[in-house]
């Protein structure tokens, strides 16, 4: 599926590698959800005029993901995501909470700092627009959002890339939205949904609650079939390796604030993370027999700051039941 999906972009012109700033999270670049209330729509259809006006005010050259949904809760749920919205949302208008399904949102991954004002700026002037929630880092809003949005499309550049039905052939592009993307500038492709929804939609990082939980084996299944949960693993950094992360490679334990943690605690700590994320870039180097992926670490500063975002590259040794710190950046 994998090879199709490649192929078929390829044969659009679109090269899939080019593609992973849009579909796996960022140490330095910003998410966001942008919040708008689909009663103060002027033509009904609220999600094409809230996405008409996110168009224009996109960077031309950015590679990102959308995703998009109503705000889904039941009835019970209602004060629950109230309160996750006023104890997160940035308001640009004040408005009257009624039901969570009447609030429409738009999800936006790999953003520099300069495209997140420049969106929020650009909004204010549409009526609809209610303010915007900062998903960078891990929360309880963000992992609320992770269970109620889906893929809408990837944007690489000027090119736009969506699902079309798997009855239709990828020699074809088909826009099953209702965005005219043309209109702002964009030319827009798209590929059977099967692919696309396999390969081409950004996962919002959030929390592993259930230790059992499935998806990292399922990635894992992707380098080899005998693979084993990670929540049983142990993690190794080597003496060498974690001396070259805490002299060298840009300072980076002590950018995270864990220069003064002992390798031993280090490990520990990572470990203690490993099995609640998701994992990425899931790679095997066959003329070194070495299996690898990559996972996104988030720590709490003692200063209180905004959390560090590392990015660990571990070699998988399933053999050994363990995991080895390849780098981190």
């Amino acid at each position: 599926m994998h090879r199709d999906t490649v192929t078929a972009l390829r044969s659009k012109g679109i090269v899939y590698s080019d593609l992973r700033s849009a579909l796996t999270p960022s140490t330095e670049r910003h998410e966001v959800a942008l919040i708008f209330d689909s009663t103060l729509s002027e033509t009904g259809l609220y999600g094409m005029e809230a996405m008409h006006c996110i168009l224009p005010l996109l960077e031309p050259n950015a590679n990102l993901s959308v995703l998009v949904g109503d705000l889904i809760a039941d009835n019970k749920h209602q004060q629950l995501v109230f309160e996750l919205l006023s104890g997160s949302m940035v308001l640009e208008r004040s408005f009257t909470f009624r039901h969570s399904s009447l609030l429409f949102c738009v999800y936006l991954n790999n953003l520099s700092k300069s495209a997140l004002s420049k969106l929020t700026d650009g909004l204010q002037s549409y009526g609809a627009y209610l303010g915007h929630i900062p998903t960078t880092f891990d929360s309880n809003v963000k992992t609320y959002l992770s269970t109620t949005l889906v893929g809408s499309f990837v944007k690489k550049g000027r090119k736009i890339i969506t699902a079309h039905e798997d009855d239709r052939p990828n020699s074809q592009n088909e826009n099953l939205s209702p965005y005219e993307f043309e209109r702002f500038g964009y030319k827009h492709f798209s590929i059977q949904s099967t692919d696309y929804y396999h390969f081409l939609t950004y996962k919002i990082e959030r929390a592993v609650y259930d230790p059992d939980e499935d998806d990292a084996q399922f990635s894992l299944n992707a380098l080899t079939e005998s693979f084993l949960p990670l929540n049983g693993f142990s993690v190794r950094i080597d003496e060498a390796k974690h001396g070259y992360l805490l002299n060298d490679k840009g300072g980076v334990l002590k950018k995270a604030g864990l220069d003064a943690l002992a390798r031993e605690k280090l490990e520990a700590l990572i470990r203690s993370k490993m099995s609640a994320n998701y994992i990425y870039n899931m790679t095997y180097a066959e003329a070194h027999d070495v299996m690898k992926f990559n996972i996104m670490l988030e720590f709490e500063r003692d200063d209180g700051g905004y959390p560090a975002r590392v990015l660990a590259s571990l070699e998988y040794m399933s053999a050994q039941k363990t995991v080895r710190v390849i780098t981190m950046y």
